[in-house]
């Protein structure tokens, strides 16, 4: 029985094909380096510094865990959206002063031996993001929080969430929202999760270019500087929650409130809903106005 020829094996001969048909095959590519990234040539003005920033960590609340590596890639992004220039990156190890937890290291292959005695320069570190004007990760939230951690100064930045302020399924074609997943869908593959890898590897995904021929970065952009309105369920019982659940809101353990984020076109439509399915009798639904400087909080 012949054998399937992979990585250049000569000395097996071709796998017979499967009944109907020849083998599908998908080729992933490497990202590339950044050095290599295609540039706008004619570039539109205000052109913005977009930071492209990740965060690994010994867990997932930023008051309890800590930082152990840290990288951002800042960018020159065109009003369209396009990418100008990659102005610096950087990446920053930062011992935890605790051992890292074995899950963080299958995760990371980062160990105790890799962290220690090392620090993160927070006096330069924010001297850069000083500069920047909005910041993006993917699912922001979780890095947002860390950053506030150590840069208390990045509290009011602006924050654009590549994994919530952008519809990979109905404006891309891709399904799943994991970075992993949806970069082998573009045609492309990285290693580990080591930050600055994930940096690089969401800097592939925002650089593809839509049907349309509009960047990912431009339409993420877009859809994250629009502002947004909160609303709240005020007073809602307890025997709503199935109803708002299935309609999209969310709870806010903080507030203990249900809520939505909708656009302001939107928001008559949602109010009648909310005022005649879940408190016909009141109270009347809070408002609050959403921007990218306190969505992903």
């Amino acid at each position: 029985m012949t054998k399937l020829n992979i990585a250049g094996d000569s000395a097996a001969g071709p796998e017979p094909s499967p009944p109907g048909g020849d083998w599908d095959i998908r080729i992933l590519r490497r990202v590339g380096r950044l050095e290599d990234l295609p540039l706008a040539k004619d570039p539109v003005t205000p052109i913005r510094q977009v930071a492209v920033v990740d965060v690994e960590t010994t867990g997932i609340d930023p008051l309890l865990h800590q930082v152990i590596d840290i990288a951002y890639v800042v960018l020159a992004v065109d009003a369209r959206g396009e990418i100008v220039d990659v102005v610096r990156k950087g990446q920053s190890l930062c011992d935890p002063g605790m051992p890292i937890p074995p899950r963080i290291t299958m995760l990371t292959g980062l160990t105790d031996e890799h962290v220690k005695g090392t620090a993160i320069d927070l006096d330069a570190l924010q001297q850069i993001f000083a500069t920047v004007d909005v910041f993006i990760a993917q699912n922001c939230a979780f890095d947002a929080g860390f950053l506030r951690q150590l840069l208390p100064s990045t509290k009011d930045a602006a924050w654009a969430c590549s994994l919530r302020d952008f519809d990979w399924l109905k404006d891309a074609g891709l399904d799943g929202r994991a970075l992993g997943h949806l970069l082998m869908q573009i045609g492309f593959f990285n290693d580990g999760h080591r930050a600055l890898n994930d940096v690089i590897s969401l800097i592939h995904l925002l650089a593809w270019r839509l049907p349309s021929d509009q960047t990912v970065l431009g339409a993420l952009l877009a859809n994250a500087e629009r502002e947004t309105v909160r609303l709240e369920a005020t007073g809602a019982g307890f025997g709503k929650r199935s109803l708002l659940k299935a309609r999209g809101y969310r709870w806010d353990v903080a507030a203990k409130v249900w809520w939505i984020e909708v656009t302001y076109g939107e928001l008559d439509e949602e109010r009648l809903w909310l005022q005649r399915e879940i408190t016909p009798f009141g109270p009347y639904p809070r408002i609050r106005p959403i921007t990218w400087h306190q969505r992903h909080r």
